[in-house]
C-alpha cells in the first residue's frame, strides 16, 4: 500500500490516482491534475452555473445522514430499487447519482410504492447529463450538483440546486465561488457522495448498484468473478471508490457493498435482503 503526503493532506495510490484522505481537516486539493482537455469545458460551464440561483454547500445546514445508501442505475437497478422503500426515510437517507432519477419508479400517481430520495447528485459536465433529467415522471428531489455540471442540466432541472466544487486542482482552481463547499469527486459522482457524506456525519454508508455491469461480453470489456463484465475505465472508478472508502474506514465508517462490480478491499458485499437489517444493527 503506497502513501504519500503533500501539503498537509495523505494520499493513497489507486494504480495511477492518487485518492486524497477524504476525511482529513486539511485544504483539499487533488494532486492527479485528471481536467486535460476539459479545462476550457469546465470554466464555460462554471461561468453559465454562476448565472443559476442557487444555493452553496456552506449555506446547508448540516443533515443527520448517520445512514445512508447511495445508489446508482448499474446492474438489476429496476428490481433492485424497491428496497428501498422498506426504508424509513427519518432514519436512512439517500442519495441517487447517474440515471437513477430518470429511471425511478417509485414516484407518481402509477407508483406501486412510493420513496422519496434525500438527494440526486450530478458533476457531469457533458451533455450527455441531459439524459439524467426526469421524463417519465415529474419527481425533482433536492439537487446537489457540482459546479463544473452541464448547464443546461441544470437550468432545466425542476429545484434550487444546492452547489459544490471540486477540490483544487494543481492545474485547475475553478471561479472560486465563495462559500462553496469542495469535495473529492474525480469527476465521480459516487465518490462526491461518499465526501458529502462525510461532511454530513454518515457512520454506516451502503452502495446499491453502485456499478456498470452488464451480462454479455463485449469488445475490450472485463469478465469479473461474478460472472458479468465491465470496462476498464469502469474497473478504474471502483479502484478510487474503493480507497475512499479506506479512508473512511480508517475513520470508523462502516460501508457495506450492494452492487455487482468487483469485489472491493475495504467494503464488505452484503446480499440485497439483508441491506434493511444492516442499518437497524447497532
Amino acid at each position: 500500500m503506497r502513501i504519500k503526503k503533500y501539503r498537509n493532506n495523505e494520499y493513497i495510490l489507486a494504480e495511477s490516482i492518487w485518492v486524497r484522505n477524504l476525511c482529513s481537516e486539511a485544504k483539499p486539493l487533488d494532486i492527479n491534475s485528471l481536467g486535460g482537455s476539459d479545462l476550457n469545458l469546465f470554466l464555460w460551464n462554471e461561468c453559465e452555473n454562476m448565472k443559476v440561483s442557487g444555493m452553496n454547500m456552506d449555506d446547508l445546514d448540516r443533515i443527520d445522514m448517520e445512514n445512508l445508501v447511495i445508489f446508482s442505475d448499474g446492474y438489476g437497478w429496476k428490481e433492485r430499487q424497491k428496497i428501498l422503500a422498506s426504508m424509513p426515510n427519518k432514519t436512512v437517507k439517500t442519495i441517487g447519482v447517474n440515471g437513477s432519477l430518470a429511471k425511478w419508479e417509485m414516484a407518481g400517481e402509477k407508483a406501486e410504492v412510493k420513496r422519496t430520495m434525500t438527494f440526486y447528485l450530478v458533476n457531469n459536465p457533458y451533455g450527455e447529463c441531459v439524459g439524467y433529467l426526469p421524463r417519465k415522471h415529474k419527481y425533482y428531489p433536492n439537487l446537489v450538483a457540482s459546479t463544473k455540471t452541464n448547464p443546461r442540466f441544470v437550468r432545466e432541472y425542476d429545484g434550487q440546486p444546492i452547489f459544490y466544487s471540486s477540490s483544487q486542482d494543481l492545474n485547475y482552481s475553478g471561479v472560486g465561488q465563495e462559500g462553496c463547499m469542495r469535495l473529492d469527486d474525480y469527476r465521480n459522482p459516487i465518490c462526491a457522495a461518499l465526501s458529502f457524506a462525510w461532511r454530513n456525519r454518515s457512520r454506516k454508508i451502503a452502495l446499491l448498484c453502485c456499478d456498470e455491469s452488464f451480462e454479455d461480453e463485449r469488445p475490450g470489456s472485463v469478465r469479473m468473478k461474478n460472472g458479468l463484465y465491465q470496462y476498464q475505465a469502469q474497473i478504474m472508478c471502483q479502484k478510487i471508490i474503493d480507497k475512499q472508502i479506506y479512508w473512511l474506514r480508517q475513520a470508523g465508517v462502516e460501508v457495506v457493498d450492494c452492487s455487482s462490480g468487483i469485489e472491493y478491499e475495504n467494503a464488505r458485499y452484503i446480499n440485497l435482503e439483508n441491506l434493511t437489517s444492516f442499518f437497524e444493527k447497532d
